[in-house]
């Protein structure tokens, strides 16, 4: 449950919900073809996003804090008029959602908690509702439907494909591959800031307790000590020690491509290794302090026409169709009457949100055990 947990509730948090007017008298901050969000709306909004950034460390006091505040709210209510705008599109095109897909889909959400109780336990913690839980299903089938229907005759043909490869060639590479096992020695790290407002793993020793350790592993493989053997026995990296510390992508295999699993550090110090070496100082990341063995390096390759084919063919069409969803959408603004009363003050700075897991299953490139 907990991942489920994780990656539901920030995908909740993060994404925008739609609004549900309920014609409340408190002031009028915008209009979408007539149909009013009001003052209480973005309040609304606002308490639940103000209530996640501060969880990831913002503060909202003090003139800069009420200057991002501010940002804030516009950016909210900018998200606010665009998805209004959009669930009135899908009614226009007969693709907004019936009651029971939506909740169908709802339903589904609160069995990946594992149970009701669960569920309203999370939903609590983060100040969150059944009935947002629902507002949110609906913007997203909707949005998805309009966006199928519009993009439905998209089609890519071969001239296409050739077209792409060779105008963009320089991108279409095979990266660095590098096959390394690793040993890790955690580290108490100050900087290092909570996620989902959960506290860092403490490891209970210094940096330079770390680093004494982990010189100490080194001198082990110096007297012959096999590193496959010591990585099992004494790193922390969680997700590579029982494989004698090799290093794997997310889809589990070994090597790995540069710069998608572990942090430059590692990836350069692993680099200027020769096959069979490993690092004679420990290598030093925010999580602590790695031994590395390079096992294999293959260099960066220029992929042929019919290599990149493939690629070609599942990104191209994708391109396209959110290029001509954008454009639709843009008609659509144009011809619609939008009013946006925070629009004419001045813009401020917005406090960056951290990256959140996707909600897929797929997984966003990170440090191996932390």
């Amino acid at each position: 449950m907990g991942k489920n947990l994780k990656r539901i509730v920030a995908l909740m948090i993060v994404l925008a919900f739609s609004i549900a007017v309920t014609g409340c008298s408190s002031k009028t901050l915008a209009t979408v073809n007539g149909v009013k969000i009001s003052q209480e709306d973005l309040d609304k909004r606002i308490q639940k996003e103000k209530l996640y950034l501060e969880q990831q460390g913002a503060s909202f006091s003090g003139q800069e804090g009420q200057m991002m505040l501010k940002a804030l709210e516009k950016q909210t209510l900018d998200n606010m008029i665009e998805q209004l705008l959009i669930e009135q599109t899908a009614k226009d095109e007969g693709v907004y959602p019936s009651k029971s897909e939506i909740d169908k889909q709802v339903e589904q959400i609160i069995a990946n908690f594992g149970s009701k109780d669960e569920f309203e336990k999370a939903m609590k913690q983060y100040n969150y509702t059944l009935e947002d839980i629902k507002e949110k299903v609906s913007f997203e089938t909707a949005y998805t439907k309009l966006y199928e229907k519009v993009t439905a005759d998209v089609k890519v043909s071969e001239d296409e494909i050739k077209k792409y490869y060779d105008e963009n060639k320089e991108q279409l590479k095979d990266p660095v591959k590098i096959g390394a096992r690793a040993i890790l020695i955690k580290y108490d790290n100050p900087n290092q800031a909570p996620m989902m407002g959960q506290d860092v793993p403490q490891a209970g020793r210094s940096e330079e307790e770390a680093k004494e350790i982990a010189a100490g592993i080194i001198k082990e493989l110096d007297s012959g000590t096999d590193f496959a053997e010591l990585a099992r026995e004494k790193s922390e990296d969680t997700r590579s020690k029982e494989d004698g510390g090799l290093i794997k992508d997310m889809q589990g295999s070994s090597p790995y491509a540069k710069g998608t699993v572990m942090p430059p550090e590692f990836d350069e110090a692993a680099m200027a290794l020769e096959a069979g070496q490993y690092t004679k100082e420990p290598v030093k990341t925010a999580s602590g302090y790695y031994i590395i063995k390079l096992e294999s390096l293959t260099e960066e390759k220029q992929l042929t026409f019919e290599e990149a084919r493939g690629q070609i063919e599942q990104t191209l069409p994708m391109m396209l169709k959110q290029q001509k969803f954008a454009e639709y959408m843009a008609g659509v603004k144009e011809k619609a009457k939008i009013e946006n009363k925070l629009a004419e003050e001045e813009p401020a700075a917005v406090p960056d949100a951290p990256a959140m897991p996707p909600a897929t299953g797929s997984e966003q490139p990170a440090e191996q055990g932390k």
